[in-house]
């Protein structure tokens, strides 16, 4: 597994003081971390990883992996982590008289971070 995407200082600057920084952060970040590359992998684009630092040498796709981490980690702060790890993202769930959809594996606003950066 690669190095995480994002620091906890990166994240706790994207987080503002909107959000509290999860304590797990550092395990988060990893988990959103190793999510980005399984949904990036198929894609089949490809770019350079510094073989020390295990993270892209190009700036442009760092910085979209940093904050398609981070943007993640936020998602399952907002939505938990839950749906995720259950495997039942975007299926339907009833709760009492509650009926809706689950939230997705990857977060709108990651994804939008990766495409924007032609990295999906």
């Amino acid at each position: 597994m690669r190095a995480a995407y994002a620091t906890k200082a990166e994240l706790v600057t994207y987080l503002g003081s909107s959000v509290d920084t999860p304590e797990d952060a550092d395990r988060l970040l990893q988990e959103a971390s190793a999510l980005i590359d399984y949904w990036q992998e198929p894609s089949g684009i490809t770019f350079s990883i510094d073989t020390v630092t295990e993270l892209p040498t190009d700036t442009d796709v760092a910085e979209a992996m940093r904050d398609a981490a981070c943007a993640q980690v936020r998602f399952w702060v907002e939505t938990s982590e839950e749906h995720d790890i259950d495997g039942l993202a975007g299926t339907d769930v009833s709760v009492g008289s509650y009926s809706g959809v689950r939230p997705p594996e990857l977060a709108p606003r990651t994804k939008r971070f990766l495409m924007l950066a032609g990295l999906l």
